[in-house]
């Protein structure tokens, strides 16, 4: 999937004293600083990533929203300010403080800015979703919606969603056990990224990145007018 839309995200919620590079499955990592310690060589790890071809996103989850991050805003926009110099992309949620702050620096830089929405409880009607990607799209370089499954309605709801043209590209996961095969038939309609973990899961129904790439694979070659 190298180098292919949709691409494969693998997720690091811990940073390893040695990360075999050559092997990581994804197309791109995201390293959950909100999940390690601030005193872990998270940069030295997220700058070797790189170094090796594959970007890198960072980000420090909001508590509110899924992560574990319940510190100062004037914190974690250091934090980012500090990962945009040297890495690919941010992603920060649509509904904090920060996110004009962070998608200004990241636009300065010409870096990826990934402006998130989450909902851990249910789906949202399709007027909403469609209200917070309008109102993410001029922050974003990319709007990331990902919500809890809860029936197959939910799925129609993001699918209408995912197959609306917008400004920016649109990533749409489907969390939760109803939400699994959401991660790669999403992705082989349109959305832009899906998330897999490389250590151990950080959201629910989240598949490892090397299954997901496979699945995804799978999907693809077997679509319409493949070949």
């Amino acid at each position: 999937m190298a180098g292919q839309v949709p691409r494969v995200v693998g997720t690091l919620s811990s940073i390893p004293e040695a990360l075999p590079i050559s092997e990581i499955p994804s197309d791109l990592v995201e390293i959950r600083l909100d999940t390690v310690s601030l005193e872990s060589e998270w940069l030295k790890c997220g700058r070797a990533i790189q170094a090796s071809g594959w970007p890198v996103i960072l980000t420090v989850r909001l508590k509110s929203e899924g992560g574990r991050w319940a510190g100062p805003d004037a914190d974690r926009l250091e934090l980012f300010q500090q990962g945009l110099k040297y890495l690919s992309a941010v992603d920060v949620e649509l509904e904090s403080q920060i996110v004009a702050s962070v998608s200004r620096a990241a636009k300065r830089l010409g870096k990826i800015c990934i402006v998130s929405y989450h909902n851990f409880e249910r789906t949202p009607p399709l007027a909403k979703l469609a209200a917070v990607v309008s109102a993410a799209q001029s922050l974003a370089s990319v709007v990331k919606i990902s919500t809890m499954i809860e029936r197959e309605q939910d799925v129609e709801t993001l699918q209408s969603l995912l197959l609306r043209n917008g400004k920016v590209p649109l990533c749409v996961i489907g969390m939760g056990p109803l939400g699994t095969p959401t991660r790669v038939s999403f992705a082989a309609l349109g959305s832009c990224l899906t998330y897999g973990y490389l250590d151990k899961p950080s959201a629910p129904g989240q598949l490892s990145a090397a299954r997901l790439a496979q699945r995804l694979r799978k999907q693809i070659e077997r679509s319409p007018g493949k070949g």
